[in-house]
């Protein structure tokens, strides 16, 4: 990963994810492009102060951060809409990974869709990097969200070369076919422990198949598979385990609505427990 492009608004949110690209492009050596996209419907004196004040504010911040040494940094500060430039500026310097900060929590609670975060991870065609917490350290605890898809093994892929020291988690969710309909009299519990112990059996299987390749990449590796809900799983295990980051598979043109999740991946996205890593396959 050699070009990263993260989004800044300004905001306290925002600088959490400038500190974030900043700590990736020294781990992974890459160079960095800072963009702020000033609002085009601005009078044209406000906007050209507005773009001085900002590109001030950035490289004070970058100072910061880096006291001059660092990683290869450009600051792009540029007039136009948001996420349509941000999306334009990501293909010309052709970025491997857009980082951005979370919204007001209120407003990114109830208004998601439409945003510039949301509109960013539908469009964008390389992975988007949610940023919600300080940074502390490189990510060292990683949940992975598969469902055996190709979506979510893109999104393993790039987990394992995006973090290859961290120790990951695999978590998979499933459902045992007409369980309901096994219970009752005592031979039918009987069946029904052995319809599950043949499903689980299953499952681990099809992990297997699924890691192919995989776990020499990833040594840290921990299988999880769980019998419940998606969210009830995912929230559980997001619990026990307390990762710095959680990486979801998203489907090539339809954004967050992905065969893992589904609507639960807006929910992550919404409300996110920890910084969120989406993976687009196409």
């Amino acid at each position: 990963m050699k070009r990263l492009l993260v989004a800044t608004d300004l905001s306290a949110r925002s600088d959490r994810a400038v500190e974030r690209a900043v700590a990736l492009a020294e781990e992974h050596d890459a160079k960095l492009t800072i963009a702020h996209v000033v609002d085009e419907d601005l009078p044209e004196a406000l906007a050209h102060n507005h773009q001085t004040a900002a590109e001030l504010a950035i490289q004070q911040h970058l100072n910061s951060l880096t006291a001059g040494k660092g990683p290869s940094v450009s600051v792009d500060v540029s007039f136009g809409r948001a996420y349509v430039d941000i999306l334009a500026i990501s293909e010309k310097i052709d970025a491997e990974m857009i980082v951005v900060g979370v919204h007001r929590e209120d407003a990114f609670k109830d208004m998601f869709r439409g945003t510039t975060v949301e509109r960013i991870i539908r469009a964008s065609g390389v992975p988007v990097l949610l940023v919600k917490d300080r940074v502390g350290s490189p990510y060292r605890r990683i949940v992975v969200g598969v469902d055996f898809s190709v979506y979510s093994r893109r999104a393993v892929e790039f987990a394992v070369t995006f973090a290859p020291g961290a120790e990951f988690h695999l978590v998979h969710a499933y459902d045992v076919p007409f369980k309901g309909f096994l219970y009752g009299h005592d031979t039918r519990r009987q069946v029904s422990k052995q319809h599950e112990a043949e499903f689980e059996q299953m499952i681990e299987e099809e992990m297997a198949t699924f890691l192919a390749g995989l776990e020499t990449k990833a040594p840290k590796l921990e299988r999880v598979m769980q019998m419940g809900a998606v969210q009830e799983v995912v929230d559980r295990q997001i619990g026990r385990l307390k990762p710095d980051l959680l990486v979801i598979g998203t489907h090539g043109r339809t954004g967050v609505a992905h065969a893992f999740l589904g609507s639960v991946a807006e929910d992550l996205l919404r409300e996110p427990p920890c910084d969120v890593l989406a993976v687009k396959a196409w």
